[in-house]
């Protein structure tokens, strides 16, 4: 029998192993939409739903380094999916705006997102599901409090 110890570090590793896969099959319905990765997706889905998001916003919702952001960000701006502009308020600010590009991109990946995330995860019940999300929910609000996001 498996002691804690043993079994939370096993529990860790699946947690990364499962994101490993997840992050593969993400880029590939990124890439159908001449998206080069699953963190360009999670931007333009951001952006889409939150509009005019500062750069620090996009680094406190993708948990991804500031450096990274800043370069997913660059890229997707010179592809012609985003813009960004100083804030008129704080000029120490930096916006980014969704363009009409950018939605298609994301309207794009749209039905193989869908389709994916449901094969993913026809293995678990609605019942299933919802722990699922309250767990991962309450692991990451225990994370961001431990790493002082």
């Amino acid at each position: 029998m498996e002691d804690k110890d043993t079994k939370l570090a096993n529990i860790a590793l699946d947690i990364i192993r499962v994101a490993n896969i997840l992050e593969r099959l993400g880029g590939k319905y990124a890439h159908e939409a001449d998206l080069n990765s699953v963190q360009q997706y999670m931007i333009l889905s951001l952006l889409n739903a939150e509009p005019n998001l500062s750069m620090g916003d996009l680094h406190q919702n993708t948990l991804v380094t500031k450096q990274a952001i800043t370069g997913v960000v660059d890229r997707l701006k010179k592809g012609g999916y985003l813009e960004i502009y100083k804030d008129s308020k704080d000029r120490r600010i930096t916006r980014v705006l969704l363009t009409e590009k950018g939605k298609k991109a994301l309207q794009a990946t749209r039905p193989k997102r869908i389709s994916g995330n449901q094969e993913v995860f026809s293995i678990l019940s609605e019942e299933e599901i919802s722990q699922l999300t309250g767990i991962f929910s309450k692991l990451l609000l225990h994370l961001k409090n431990i790493e002082n996001i």
